[in-house]
């Protein structure tokens, strides 16, 4: 006898489940693993979810602001279990100017990743062949460091499939940009030291080549990922292109210092309250 794949998830269900997922995220607080019927059993499936909660967040007046590449190093890809990349959408409201100040509160156990970000000087279309950094590379305004806050939200997340981690973008919840340099191009950003402090701790260190090399080829990952999905990269739309320094928990009344030689830094503070 042999088993069968299960069945796809049903368009049904992926409306179902984003709205499951929004519902979770804006009332805060660890988010419950879907239903069983509701789950994706793919990293497809779940970006159709997450494709469906970018079109329902739209229609009630929530703008997307970007976009978030996760687990583009070994050392998060090993802190996670996963083999590679994953993206996950940025809104509007959850980007910050450094230095920001947010609610500790209002979290459930952040944690703050330093990342070489980039806002994008025009729409990036596909290209016969794929993206690579080279060709992402005119399509770049301007780069600056970045904090991704983060939240450990999903319990079971041990237990679950890339597509439901995708599904709930992959952990994302705020982003603190430092200032923006338009003359990027005189840097080599592979070589860039990065470092964070929490609380005056040294809590890490790296460089920008530990993303896959180069920020960009995180960047012309996501290009060619979104092309798939029938979607781009937009004129404005700030791209974070993944953790150099592995993810470190930050707790409320402490500050995060994420430092990029030659791009500056950003600051994070968790306003004191009990967190999640």
């Amino acid at each position: 006898m042999t088993s069968e794949a299960p069945d796809a998830i049903s368009p049904e269900a992926i409306v179902q489940a984003a709205a499951r997922l929004i519902a979770a995220r804006d009332a805060g607080g660890p988010v419950a693993r879907l239903p069983a019927r509701l789950r994706p059993r793919t990293e497809a499936e779940g970006y159709a979810i997450q494709d469906e909660a970018i079109r329902q967040r739209r229609a009630a007046g929530r703008v997307q602001g970007g976009w978030k590449i996760g687990c583009t190093t070994a050392a998060m890809q090993e802190m996670l279990g996963l083999d590679g990349p994953a993206a996950g959408a940025v809104y509007g409201g959850d980007i910050h100017a450094s230095p920001a100040t947010l609610a500790a509160a209002a979290l459930c156990h952040p944690v703050v990743e330093c990342e070489i970000a980039v806002r994008m000087a025009a729409e990036l279309a596909p290209r016969a062949g794929g993206h690579d950094r080279e060709s992402v590379a005119p399509y770049v305004g301007a780069c600056m460091a970045a904090i991704e806050l983060a939240e450990l939200r999903l319990p079971e997340r041990e237990d679950m499939t890339v597509g439901e981690l995708v599904a709930d973008d992959f952990f994302q919840k705020a982003v603190v940009l430092g200032p923006e340099l338009g003359d990027w191009r005189a840097l080599d950003l592979a070589r860039l030291a990065a470092t964070t402090d929490v609380a005056g701790d040294r809590r890490g260190e790296g460089v920008g080549g530990d993303v896959m090399g180069h920020p960009f080829a995180a960047l012309a990952w996501l290009a060619d990922v979104l092309a798939a999905r029938g979607k781009a990269l937009k004129q404005g739309e700030v791209v974070l292109t993944g953790s150099i320094v592995a993810a470190t928990a930050i707790g409320a009344g402490e500050s995060a210092v994420c430092a990029i030689a030659g791009l500056g830094q950003a600051r994070l503070t968790l306003a004191r309250a009990a967190a999640c």
